[in-house]
């Protein structure tokens, strides 16, 4: 299209502008009140914004006879003026209609020329307008505009109407609905979900209120629950999804049951009916999913485990199908399941660190049995201490604290397990054997600190640092020596580790030409005191002494003095 063609109204188009219902589309009737003969293309575009509308509409008024070239146009409006006053001969001729209900009315300008092409063409660029000369003026200047389409406003009026009157009865349903969840008397149904609480978990459950929460889902929310008449088992806060399935006779079905910040004996949880094998759920309430966050178990008044997070799952039948639990640094992972003699665990743990022991597990795998009164850990296989531990261990809360265990010993590094039990103490190499402890306490830092030991090991290619065997031997007497480090094949020893104090007997050194066997003590503090019957043999002689160990760690003093 000619970006400079300046487009005026034909008669239809100026009727149409006064009569809205001849043009019903209101992009075209937009271009055709902006069209007053005096605008290019290129000015309506500027005028209206949308190049595509503008040349889009001007094409569609061209051919429906409602706008034509300026030229075209003076044509058009002689036309209807001679069929006018052939019609008509008793009533003058109207006057020439604006051009523009924007602007003032104007005459064709002066120096507007009329070609005898125009009469035929309103445009060059559009398809022809004006009939044939055969016709009459009146067929020429009709307006090809669907009859059905003066009833579209009404139309859409009552769509519009319609969708009005459903978006505001969706509104007030919504808005009544909610009215209702918010201050319906939940309160009303606490004795029923006390008794269902109660039946579920085979002992008297209490609830402090009964609410609903609409955040992150609605939910029923009961609040305050006490288990057990026990202030020691107590959940703060249980959701119920889907509250709506709780209407209507059980049982009621929902998909899931959040618990929160449940304070929990170990006794109350191992004896609820969904960890007794063989046990089914309670029937009148049955959850997909319990999901737990917050958890506490207490083992006795000074032994607990926080922050625990969980997930029950269960079958359709209400048998317990899965049950996890983890600690919420996500270092250990226990899976749980109902047994005959308690809950039996399947145990995994990542860089875990135990409360108050001075060790971590870079892995762990272990099976153990979960009882009212004990822990018992079977199976242990972990990496420890650069090396691997193998064994069992029991933990017993019946009558204060108690724990025992054993295990076996491969490849552990000398120097980190020093660094753990006996800081002090320097020696390198590759450490095996055997170890069984056991230990009381009030609490669970006690309980470590008063562990009671047996380690029977066996150090491969190290050495000790802070005392020279060999070099002792040499001076035989003459002086002492201090300090220095006596390079080994094989050490082996039996040591008992008490917290008063650490025994070293049957110790036996194997250094190639320096053999060792005899005994030390030593104190928490370090304090060592030993014998050690020493020979040194050489390519000329073999020499034998008995050296005296002596000082603090990590330097000691040797000396062949009686």
């Amino acid at each position: 299209m000619d970006s400079n063609l300046i487009y005026a109204k034909t008669p239809t188009g100026d009727e149409a502008v006064r009569q809205s219902t001849r043009v019903v589309q209101r992009n075209l009737r937009m271009v055709l009140v902006q069209v007053d003969g005096k605008m290019t293309v290129d000015e309506l575009i500027a005028k209206i914004g949308n190049p595509r509308l503008v040349q889009t509409a001007l094409r569609e008024l061209e051919e429906g006879g409602y706008i034509a070239p300026t030229v075209a146009a003076v044509s058009v409006w002689e036309e209807s003026r001679k069929a006018a006053k052939l019609e008509t001969p008793e009533e003058p001729a109207a006057p020439m209609s604006q051009f523009s209900t924007f602007g003032p009315k104007s005459a064709t300008p002066p120096d507007l020329k009329i070609h005898e092409s125009a009469a035929s063409h309103f445009s060059s660029f559009g398809k022809p307008i004006l009939p044939s000369p055969s016709r009459s003026t009146n067929e020429a200047v009709r307006p090809t505009v669907a009859e059905p389409r003066e009833e579209e406003p009404r139309v859409y009026t009552k769509r519009m109407s319609a969708r009005r009157k459903v978006f505001l009865t969706v509104t007030s349903f919504l808005f009544v609905l909610a009215a209702i969840v918010v201050f319906y008397p939940y309160g009303n149904f606490k004795p029923a979900l006390e008794a269902s609480a109660t039946r579920m978990l085979d002992t008297p459950v209490s609830i402090d209120s009964v609410g609903v929460s609409l955040y992150p889902t609605p939910s029923l929310k009961l609040s305050g629950l006490t288990i057990g008449g026990m202030s020691d088992a107590r959940i703060t806060e249980v959701r119920i999804s889907s509250p709506l399935s709780l209407l209507g006779t059980a049982p009621h079905k929902v998909s899931s049951i959040e618990v929160i910040g449940a304070a929990l004996p170990v006794s109350r949880l191992v004896a609820m009916p969904l960890f007794v094998l063989g046990n089914l759920a309670n029937q009148d309430l049955m959850a997909r999913k319990i999901l737990i966050n917050g958890l506490q178990l207490s083992m006795s008044n000074s032994l607990t485990v926080n922050d625990l997070m969980g997930e029950l799952v269960f079958r359709p039948d209400g048998m317990l199908d899965k049950a996890t639990f983890e600690t919420v640094d996500r270092s250990v992972l226990v899976n749980a399941q109902p047994s005959a003699q308690g809950i039996a665990l399947n145990i995994e743990g990542r860089a875990w660190t135990p409360a108050g022991a001075p060790v971590s597990f870079a892995s762990l795998q272990a099976k153990g049995l979960l009882q009212k009164d004990k822990l018992l850990v079977q199976n242990i296989d972990t990496t420890f201490l650069g090396g691997i531990l193998r064994g069992n261990w029991l933990l017993d809360w019946g009558n204060g604290l108690m724990m025992a265990g054993d295990g076996t010993l491969s490849r552990l590094d000398s120097r980190k397990v020093s660094a753990a039990f006996a800081p002090l103490l320097k020696i390198d190499g590759d450490m095996s054997g055997t170890i069984r402890l056991r230990s009381s306490g009030r609490d669970w830092v006690s309980l470590w600190s008063s562990v009671e030991a047996v380690l029977v090991t066996e150090i491969t290619r190290g050495a000790l640092h802070g005392v020279d065997l060999g070099e002792a031997v040499r001076r035989s007497g003459v002086s002492e020596v201090r300090a220095g480090s006596t390079k080994f094949d094989r050490l082996r020893s039996s040591i008992n580790i008490s917290p008063k104090q650490i025994v070293g007997r049957e110790v036996k050194m194997d250094a190639g030409m320096v053999t060792a066997t005899g005994q030390f003590s030593a104190s928490p503090a370090g304090q060592v005191d030993g014998n050690m019957a020493v020979t040194l043999q050489t390519s000329v002689a073999t020499q034998n002494a008995s050296v005296r160990i002596y000082g603090v760690l990590p330097d000691l003093s040797a000396s062949t003095r009686k």
